[in-house]
This record gives structure tokens, sequence and C-alpha cells, in this order.
């Protein structure tokens, strides 16, 4: 007898949609009484192979929105108070910081996560011409 899923698709669809507007997991879950819970949300995840992928697509265009994000963060004007300027920087400093580091983690291929899309950061340009071979770095 086949396992009733965890989650319907509509509620997959739809959790998927609220991470790509930028919005975090827990917070989906937790403030909607119609939905899962975050953990039996990440358990259909690992379980299911269609829910995973509809999952990474998901986090994957959240980082674009998290990119967008810290492009309007560096672009808003600081308040005139010197003082309380500079700690604006250094709450924005940390707060893109934080973003671009979960940024790399969650699209280490890029947005198509595909490896091929990324630099591999070797250093190195290979020249092939009929037999010659040329290896520089």
């Amino acid at each position: 007898m086949a396992r009733k899923p965890r989650i319907t698709k509509a509620q997959m669809t739809h959790i998927c949609d609220l991470l790509c507007d930028g919005k975090s997991l827990t917070s989906i879950c937790d403030n909607d009484s119609t939905l899962p819970s975050w953990r039996t949300f990440l358990r259909h995840v690992k379980e299911d192979e269609t829910a995973y992928e509809q999952y990474r697509t998901a986090r994957t265009l959240q980082c674009e929105v998290m990119r967008d994000a810290i492009i309007d963060l560096v672009e808003k004007p600081l308040p005139t108070d010197p003082k309380l300027a500079m700690a604006e920087v250094q709450r924005r400093r940390l707060e893109a910081d934080h973003k671009d580091k979960h940024i790399r983690q969650m699209q280490p291929s890029g947005l198509r996560n595909k490896p091929e899309d990324t630099q591999n950061g070797s250093g190195k340009v290979t020249l092939i011409w009929g037999n010659a071979h040329v290896e520089t770095t």
C-alpha cells in the first residue's frame, strides 16, 4: 500500500513560491496553520525526488532575490548624522556579507545549477590544436 504524501502538491507549490519571494521556511510554516511544520516539509523534500527538485529551484531563485536585496541595501541613502551613518554602514556590511555567504552556499553552481556555469578557479588555460597540447597558468 502506497503511503499518503505528507504534503500536497498545492502546499508544496505555495511554500516554494513564498521561498522564491525571499521568505524563510520557518516563518512560512510557523505563520500559516494550513501548512505543515517546517520539519515535516523538509522530511518530505528529503524523501521525494520531485519535491527536492522543486525545493532546490525555489532556493536557487531565492538567492537571486537576495542578490537584489544586497544591491538595494548598498544603494539606499545613509543617515545625515555621521555617527549614525558609520553605524549603518557597519550594519549593512554585516547584512550584505551574511547574505552573500548564504548565496554562495545555496547556489554554488549558479542560477541554472550547472557546474559548467561556474569558473573552476584553477587559473589554467588549456589550448588544444590538432596534436599539440599547451597548458599555461
